[in-house]
């Protein structure tokens, strides 16, 4: 009885170790085909029905795998596409850098250049206020304001002209540096961002099912802070390199300025030494011709004083001369007033003398008249001498001044503002 209760148990599929009870209701042959009909029936219908289970099983796991593949496969792709992106936007930001670079390289250059235009103005600054100090040592009527003079005043002009010009250029320089430092800086950031972000999506691309560092993690599809828009992130880079480059064209178009500068103020303080050491020959060649006139005239007056001297020793030698004839005239005179009685007569002879008497007096009147006037004349040559000497001295003393004017501004010969 055992035996059967396990076999019945096995074969009705409920091995399950328990023991059919022996009923107490007796059933009727069609119940017992009704039983066995509904319990075939029953299996066939869970049949089929798992059958559909199974397929639609297969079906769902297949789709589910190919979707999967798909979806990381598409994933992958879009990885790959996304470094692409990165890497193109890695060689742009590498290029407008080393671009960016090198315009501050160069522009550094030329403000130095600036720099040093700058500093080499203080030369000839120097040298045109030391011109000016040293002309106004001139004396009497050659403290003129001439021709050198208003040249000078005018280069001095000219200089701090220059001076502000390269100034402001240096301060344009510098604010321009600073402007491509911060672009500079700016892409520097990005770039390290990129670089970043590619060791990132290659480390992602190449992850499969067969890593070993990939696992589950809580809330990995959440949307971090900080997280942009594909526009905004193309934007920051887009904005980034083409800031460099509009500072890259401002610097360009700087540097070009400051050559043109340069070279224009170059110009501007050649012409303007050529001009004033124009003005000084000319100065110079009329204050000696004016030295030459003046020593022409002090050799003819001092010849003329010579002359006049002898002219009045000439005349003193005459007045002297005209005494014993005078003397000769009075005693022959006065000595015939003591003829006796009748014999002191108004004779020829009385005439005579009285006649020579007085023309010699009269001589000796118009010699001292003309000794006094020659006196006068020599007092005058002498003063105009004093005189000849004086502006002699004073123009000696002009050329000596714009001479070494001159020979100080040798030093703007060995002076350029062109590095």
């Amino acid at each position: 009885k055992q035996w059967y209760q396990r076999r019945v148990a096995i074969t009705a599929g409920g091995p399950t170790g328990t023991y059919l009870q022996k009923s107490s209701t007796t059933f009727t042959p069609n119940d017992w085909h009704n039983a066995n009909s509904i319990i075939s029936t029953t299996a066939v219908r869970q049949q089929g029905g798992s059958l559909e289970i199974r397929q639609a099983a297969r079906k769902l796991r297949n789709d589910t795998q190919s979707i999967t593949n798909w979806e990381q496969h598409d994933n992958t792709t879009r990885l790959f596409d996304r470094m692409q992106d990165i890497v193109a936007w890695k060689d742009k930001l590498e290029q407008t850098i080393a671009d960016t670079d090198e315009e501050i390289a160069q522009l550094t250059s030329h403000k130095e250049r600036c720099e040093t235009a700058l500093t080499n103005m203080n030369t000839p600054f120097e040298v045109a206020q030391d011109n000016l100090a040293t002309r106004t040592i001139r004396v009497a009527v050659d403290l003129v304001d001439d021709e050198v003079q208003q040249e000078l005043i005018k280069e001095v002009e000219v200089i701090n002209g220059i001076k502000e010009k390269l100034k402001q250029k240096v301060n344009e320089a510098f604010q321009q540096l600073c402007a491509l430092q911060d672009g500079y800086n700016a892409m520097c950031e990005d770039l390290a961002d990129k670089m970043h972000c590619l060791d990132i999506d290659q480390q992602c691309h190449g992850l499969t099912n067969q890593s070993a560092n990939i696992g589950f993690h809580k809330n990995a599809t959440r949307i971090a802070n900080g997280t942009v828009m594909p526009d905004s992130w193309d934007s920051h880079s887009n904005y980034n390199t083409q800031r460099a480059i509009s500072e890259i064209r401002s610097s360009t178009g700087l540097r070009e300025a400051i050559n043109n500068m340069i070279e224009q103020t170059s110009n501007d303080l050649e012409a303007q030494r050529l001009r004033t050491e124009y003005a000084f020959r000319k100065r110079i060649h009329e204050i000696q011709m004016a030295k030459e006139e003046v020593e022409w005239q002090q050799r003819n007056t001092k010849r003329e004083i010579d002359v006049l001297m002898d002219d009045l020793r000439g005349l003193k030698q005459a007045i002297s001369d005209k005494d014993k004839p005078l003397e000769v005239a009075e005693t022959r005179s006065e000595n015939r007033t003591y003829r006796p009685r009748v014999e002191l007569c108004r004779d020829d002879p009385h005439d005579g003398l009285v006649k020579e008497r007085n023309e010699l007096q009269n001589t000796v009147r118009n010699l001292i008249d003309q000794h006094n006037i020659a006196e006068d004349a020599l007092s005058q040559l002498r003063k105009t001498l004093n005189r000849l000497d004086e502006d002699w001295a004073i123009k000696m003393n002009s050329l000596e001044l714009d001479e070494r004017c001159m020979t100080k501004r040798q030093k703007l010969l060995l002076v350029t503002h062109k590095v």
